[in-house]
């Protein structure tokens, strides 16, 4: 049983999700604060069990999820609204277990109505999209957004909220299989694409030659080629994510000459997860659970993430 801090919180969680990156800590393609031995899982939603005596926004018996890491408050990042970069931000840690005790700062109350299984997915998932989408690309009316990686944990709750925010759609995915879910998510387009297929030029030519406003990456650096070639003139391009180890290599002059902004997205805030509680709590988000395993299978869930065989999220329970 881990011991709170003064500034921490006590869960007893009741569902964790397993993304892809915890499959890319584990493989070793992500190393930002990887340092084992450490108990895996950031997607955590639970019961508040005991709080430390200096928290004061949280109480025995709430319901909670988490963002990603917690930060300090104090910095000139977290002071002008700029958390996700704080420079004393700490990991959150400890989903595959039955309890974890986490600093207050990473927690956001959820209602009733969300079940931990859909709650545990909304901060890397639904929160990292919508800063993507609405606070760093800014999608608006009339916008067309492309995504990569639609049907996976970033993806799908980007596709919703672009469609909500007034844009055309075009969801990229590997699978036909995942096409039903992305047609229900509200994608406009969906283009079924290999690894390393570039469809660029048949999305611009699709859009009368000029391609799409807005990239949404979620893939990274095997996505690139394909996506960048179907930005049209001005258009925004957000990475969210980095599957793979590779670099991208491009000419400057691709990105001068078509006057394109390449922009960082970073993880979400906790404004930002308050406000995908919020969407998921009226419908508008609306995560896919596709499996939900007890934690003894935890081997199992990283498999089928990591082979991209179901349409949906993956979420353990202890």
């Amino acid at each position: 049983m881990p011991a709170p801090g003064p500034r921490d919180v006590l869960v007893r969680v009741g569902a964790c999700g397993v993304s892809y990156r915890d499959v890319v800590e584990r493989n070793g393609t992500y190393r930002r604060d990887v340092v084992f031995p450490l108990i895996m899982g950031i997607e955590i939603a639970g019961t508040v069990e005991q709080v430390g005596d200096q928290v004061i926004d949280f109480a025995p018996g709430d319901r909670v999820c988490t963002k990603a890491f917690s930060s300090c408050g104090q910095c000139r990042y977290c002071r002008t609204g700029r958390e996700t970069t704080c420079r004393k931000r700490r990991p959150v840690r400890g989903g595959y277990g039955e309890y974890t005790a986490l600093d207050q700062d990473v927690f956001v109350k959820i209602p009733e109505t969300l079940s931990f299984e859909m709650a545990c997915v909304l901060g890397p998932g639904a929160g990292v999209a919508l800063n993507a989408v609405r606070d760093v690309a800014r999608v608006s009316i009339g916008d067309t957004v492309l995504v990569t990686g639609a049907s996976g944990g970033v993806g799908l709750p980007a596709v919703q909220i672009a469609k909500r925010a007034g844009a055309y759609v075009i969801a990229i995915t590997r699978s036909d299989a995942k096409r039903a879910m992305l047609d229900r998510a509200g994608a406009d387009d969906v283009l079924i694409c290999a690894d390393g297929e570039n469809y660029g030029v048949a999305v611009r030519n699709a859009m009368n030659g000029e391609g799409v406003d807005v990239v949404i990456d979620t893939v990274g650096s095997r996505a690139f080629d394909a996506a960048f070639d179907a930005l049209a003139p001005h258009g925004r391009y957000a990475f969210v994510g980095q599957l793979f180890g590779e670099d991208i290599h491009i000419n400057p002059a691709r990105i001068f000459f078509k006057r394109a902004q390449l922009l960082g997205v970073g993880s979400v805030s906790r404004v930002q997860l308050e406000d995908a509680v919020r969407l998921a709590a009226d419908g508008v988000v609306r995560p896919q659970i596709a499996r939900v395993l007890p934690l003894e299978e935890i081997a199992d869930a990283h498999r089928l993430v990591e082979d991209a065989v179901v349409a949906g999220r993956v979420v353990v329970t202890p």
